[in-house]
């Protein structure tokens, strides 16, 4: 975290005071690391002068309202239901907990929506980069993700709020697009040359996850995290004690959240087995999570047919992010070619070992999954 300039922090001054009946505005630092959003941590003196942080939220420019809502709804259920992991946001002074304002940086000239939140504890530890994660630690995230798919199991949507993204499987035809029109594209640099010598790949990938969709029906859709990652939970002594970023959930499949989950937690960033799968983190965040769900009568474990296509869902999954990847690197002018490329060349390493791996990943599944 660092400080913020004098014209943002009188700015959130001013949103804090005006909008909210928290106490007196203390201080503001910048929270850096996300990739999506802008967030700060504020302190306030409450009553008797009691300091409390919070989190505050500068939204995308992108997200929608409807969207917003979605979250905001999901996290209240989440709190109602026993989730205590996640924070919630904060209603203002006249009963809503999001609103509209200029935004924090000068090269924005549309109003963004903000939303402020109570501060998580713990540390933040890893990233969706790093994630060297101890076995406890692991361990702890799984039974996290398996309590978020229990408690949040019977949400009732409000209505008119959603993620505006599709759900995987009908999301695989705009990967596709977005896939093709980034290979026609004339942007120049080693992330282009490096995705457009293995589209041929990707895109067969794709058209077989779109010929075989009804093999997909009837399996468990729940809200689910859709961004599940080490650097998206806070850690203290050697377990998970925080979840956040819940602006990308959504309702789909459960197993394509655990299988994000395992891409993040498992796929190697460096050294000679970069773009594997780490087998032995592997079972264990699967076993746990699938023991967890065992006493978790909302939810339950996943079920052979979930097993069954987790395989495919890790391909999908892994491609999900990749597009991630593309699409933030087409659309920003001043993208860091480097950085993208480490991006892009970690989605095709672990594109390449999944689809040379996938007896081994069966096998593994078979021994994790099973209970």
């Amino acid at each position: 975290m660092c400080n913020v300039t004098t014209n943002i922090t009188e700015k959130i001054q001013r949103i804090v005071e005006d909008r909210y009946a928290l106490g007196e505005f203390v201080d503001a630092r910048e929270i850096h690391g996300g990739t999506v959003n802008t967030s700060f941590k504020i302190r306030i003196a409450g009553n008797r002068k009691k300091i409390t942080p919070y989190f505050l939220r500068e939204y995308n420019p992108a997200a929608r309202e409807s969207e917003i809502r979605f979250e905001h709804a999901l996290l209240s259920h989440l709190r109602s239901s026993g989730f205590e992991l996640a924070s919630v946001p904060i209603p203002g002074r006249d009963g809503t907990t999001y609103f509209r304002s200029p935004p924090s940086s000068p090269r924005l000239c549309s109003d963004n929506f903000w939303a402020l939140f109570d501060f998580l504890k713990g540390e933040d530890k890893y990233s969706w980069t790093h994630t060297n994660l101890s076995d406890g630690e692991c361990s702890s995230s799984a039974d996290i993700l398996a309590r978020l798919h229990h408690h949040g199991a019977d949400f009732i949507k409000p209505a008119d709020t959603d993620r505006a993204q599709l759900p995987i499987m009908p999301f695989l035809a705009i990967l596709k697009r977005n896939f093709t029109d980034f290979i026609e594209t004339k942007r120049e640099g080693r992330s282009a040359e490096l995705f457009k010598s293995h589209a041929r790949r990707i895109l067969s990938i794709i058209d077989a996850g779109l010929a075989a969709q009804a093999g997909y029906k009837g399996l468990l859709k729940i809200p689910i995290h859709c961004d599940f990652h080490p650097g998206n939970l806070k850690f203290e002594n050697g377990k998970g004690v925080g979840l956040f970023d819940f602006d990308w959930s959504k309702i789909d499949y459960r197993v394509f959240d655990v299988a994000l989950a395992l891409f993040y937690f498992t796929a190697q960033w460096q050294g000679e087995g970069a773009g594997r799968l780490r087998l032995d983190p592997f079972r264990l965040f699967l076993s746990v999570y699938q023991e967890t769900c065992t006493r978790m009568e909302r939810v339950g474990p996943m079920t052979p047919h979930e097993l069954q296509v987790l395989v495919p869902m890790l391909a999908y999954a892994n491609l999900y992010v990749l597009n991630w990847s593309v699409v933030d690197f087409s659309q920003k002018a001043d993208s860091d070619d480097d950085a993208y490329y480490t991006f892009i060349q970690h989605g095709i390493r672990v594109m390449e070992w999944i689809e040379g791996n996938k007896k081994t990943l069966t096998k593994a599944i078979s021994q994790a999954g099973e209970i």
